[in-house]
């Protein structure tokens, strides 16, 4: 750690913030040439881990082989006295000081041709140009919510805030628009039983986005659909065991997250097939995991384990709202 070269040009961008701390961008490396960088500072609420999300990260990509979810590159950790921080500090508002830091590479927008998309379906005729102008608005990430819909008031529609920013496309926004709900459903059924089976963690609060592919955006004319799922922030992610506590932790966090993953025991008929998709991946998946990588452990018993663990999200699937309705317009 500590010998990556960055390169700023110029003031860094504000890319985002959360509970963790916040994203910058503008970072180019030498090294990494040409996968952009971005810094992500931990100076957000306290007992928030960059350290232990570069550690999950950096196994993530090392170890996971995911095939049908991204995520991105884990380059670098920076400490508070990292001196790199006298070159990059010049970069950011002033007041700003040295802290824990991860290097990693930058997941790049959807494509303009997507943002017209969600802008001409969701937002005020009277905001568009605006939208679609600002700077900040390119920088769109499309969180996919397969466990929630959203109800309009179309009287909202027409004042509440609108940003392009972390969009949440809920799914019935997504069955509209005709994108490949199934294909989500199975690429972060993967991407979990990968988690709690091959990393051995909780997947506590990840995120899925639907981004650009790796390589030029620019060149990415493509409509939403085509985009492929990125997972990212790894931060609360924390340790199982391979028993009965494990499979409270990995139910717990399956609840607790934004509602990305389709929900079971849903009335409504497509929703629930999506559930039973995510499930029949899941245990594909886990049980493939396993029988190759049992970690010293029993193959027979930790298959049982891999069932168990769907059986246990539906069995707490009363704790949570089933397909709960958002009547907010924006995030």
């Amino acid at each position: 750690m500590g010998s990556l070269t960055l390169k700023a040009s110029g003031w860094l961008e504000r890319l985002g913030a959360g509970h963790c701390g916040s994203v910058w961008g503008n970072l180019t490396s030498p090294e990494t040439d040409p996968v952009p960088v971005v810094i992500k500072r931990e100076d957000g609420a306290p007992g928030r881990s960059l350290r232990n999300e570069f550690l999950v990260q950096s196994q993530i990509c090392s170890t996971a082989s995911l095939e049908q979810v991204l995520v991105p590159s884990c380059l670098d950790f920076m400490e508070s006295q990292d001196p790199r921080w006298h070159q990059i500090l010049p970069q950011l508002p002033d007041g700003s000081q040295g802290c824990n830091a991860m290097l990693a590479e930058k997941i790049q927008p959807v494509s303009i041709r997507a943002r017209r998309t969600l802008v001409e379906n969701y937002c005020p005729d009277e905001l568009r140009d605006q939208i679609l102008n600002s700077k900040e608005n390119h920088h769109c990430l499309v969180r996919v919510y397969l466990g929630r819909k959203r109800r309009l008031n179309p009287k909202q529609r027409q004042t509440r805030f609108f940003s392009l920013r972390n969009f949440p496309l809920h799914i019935n926004h997504a069955e509209e628009m005709a994108l490949p709900c199934e294909s989500y459903a199975k690429a972060m059924a993967e991407a979990l039983a990968t988690l709690h089976w091959k990393v051995r963690t909780d997947a506590a609060d990840v995120e899925f986005v639907l981004a650009s592919p790796r390589g030029d955006p620019e060149a990415n004319t493509s409509a939403l659909g085509e985009h492929p799922l990125w997972m990212l922030d790894f931060d609360c992610s924390r340790p199982i065991k391979a028993d009965d506590s494990g499979l409270t932790a990995i139910a717990k966090a399956f609840w607790g997250n934004d509602p990305y993953y389709p929900r079971p025991h849903s009335t409504d008929g497509r929703s629930q097939k999506l559930w039973d998709i995510f499930s029949a991946e899941y245990r594909r998946v886990g049980l493939e995991i396993v029988r190759v990588y049992p970690m010293g452990e029993t193959p027979e018993i930790l298959s049982e384990l891999v069932h168990a663990a769907i059986g246990r999200i539906e069995e707490t699937h009363s704790h949570s709202q089933s397909l709960p309705i958002s009547r907010d317009f924006t995030q």
